[in-house]
This record gives C-alpha cells, structure tokens and sequence, in this order.
C-alpha cells in the first residue's frame, strides 16, 4: 500500500509516526465513532450543542483511525488540522465536500468549546450527523477495502 506524502505534516508536528498500531485500535476508533454518531442521535432532542459535538468527534474517530492504519497518530501540535489534511490526502478529490464539512465542524466546535457560542440550527445538525455518517462509513469501507478479509476484521464482536 502506498503512503501519501505526510512529511510536511510530521515536521510541523501535527501527525507522528507509529509503528506498533494495532488492528484492534483501528478497529476499537470506527466503533467509537459509530457510538459518537449513535449518542448525537440521541442528543438531538435535549441538547443540539452537544449533538453537534459528537457529531464531529465522530468524524475525528474515523478520521484517527485512517490515519491509524497508514501507521501514524495525530501529533502534538494543531493535531485536529493535521488529521484533517491526512485524511484528505488518502482519501482524495471524491471526498472533498466531507473534509470541508469535516473542518467546518472543528470551527464550530472551537467556537462552543473555547466561547460557549453555538450557532447550529436543529437542522443544520441533523444534517450533518447524516453526512458524518456517510464519512464514518465511507472510511470503515475504505480500511476494509484495503486489507485483506482474513486479516482485518471490522466485526466489533470478534474484537472486544
């Protein structure tokens, strides 16, 4: 398999490599986003911000985990726009209006992070877990794709 060009990402330190990734941290990330997106779906009703926030940490899961099992980790520094831009060199061009969702939710949830100012609608949330659903499933389908079935399995059954 090969490897995008994540240099520039690794001496600004925003991704790192790592060796001894295991499939079950791959696999343990997808499954943490799948219950990122199930507990946004529960939250729409009683707490929009919240939603939205798991909404992106979903998104962040899957993402971490791409980049798992390229065999690097998120670095010490602007980690969350260093997955990004990994994210959108291994996914390519096809991709595109999900990495910019992707980063346009990180805005937003720095903004309720470090502000307290959410400015979502319901619907603008409910439209977004949609779309984050697809990119959690778009990336599960990618790693899956990718490896050989015997020696990857994304049964989170068979990984707990």
């Amino acid at each position: 398999m090969l490897n995008p060009d994540f240099s520039d990402l690794i001496s600004q330190g925003s991704l790192k490599e790592e060796t001894k990734i295991g499939q079950d941290q791959v696999v343990k990330l997808i499954n943490r986003a799948k219950k990122d997106l199930e507990t946004a779906r529960s939250l729409l009703e009683s707490d929009e911000a919240v939603a939205m926030t798991m909404v992106y940490n979903a998104m962040f899961h899957s993402a971490n985990a791409l980049i798992r099992f390229y065999g690097f980790r998120p670095g010490k520094v602007r980690q969350h726009t260093g997955l990004i831009e990994a994210t959108s060199r291994i996914l390519g061009e096809e991709t595109k209006d999900y990495i910019l969702r992707f980063d346009k939710l990180r805005k937003k949830r720095n903004l309720l992070e470090y502000q307290a100012i959410f400015d979502f609608s319901k619907i603008q949330v409910e439209n977004n877990l949609a779309e984050a659903e697809k990119f959690v499933s778009i990336i599960e389908k990618f790693i899956t794709n990718r490896t050989e079935q015997q020696s990857f399995n994304m049964d989170p059954e068979e990984n707990d």
